[in-house]
């Protein structure tokens, strides 16, 4: 089975962190990464179908108040999605490997 990639890049954390890729020991929590662009922000929106998606990717895929998601298709209502929130805090108590 391959290995889950670490590698990840962050934006809106810092502007030290902000578009270099960084390789983390272990993997970021899928909802955490945005399932089509592949970028970690500080917000993601957890769609029912399961993908999860950063704020501009999931307002590329709004019209008015029905979204779908950009991998399968699957429309959804406000209601239906659920925003998370990824602190910076949270996100540098994770060990990031040296290369």
């Amino acid at each position: 089975m391959p290995r889950e990639s670490t590698q990840y890049t962050l934006v809106g954390f810092s502007a030290e962190l902000d578009w270099r890729p960084l390789h983390f020991l272990k993997p970021l929590p899928p909802n955490r990464v945005c399932s089509a662009c592949g970028l970690v922000r500080p917000k993601t929106l957890l769609l029912p179908c399961g993908h999860a998606l950063c704020e501009p990717c999931f307002l590329q895929c709004t019209e008015k108040c029905l979204h779908v998601c950009p991998l399968e298709g699957y429309e959804c209502v406000d209601e239906d999605v659920i925003c998370v929130d990824y602190p910076a805090e949270e996100l540098i108590r994770r060990e990031v490997s040296v290369q």
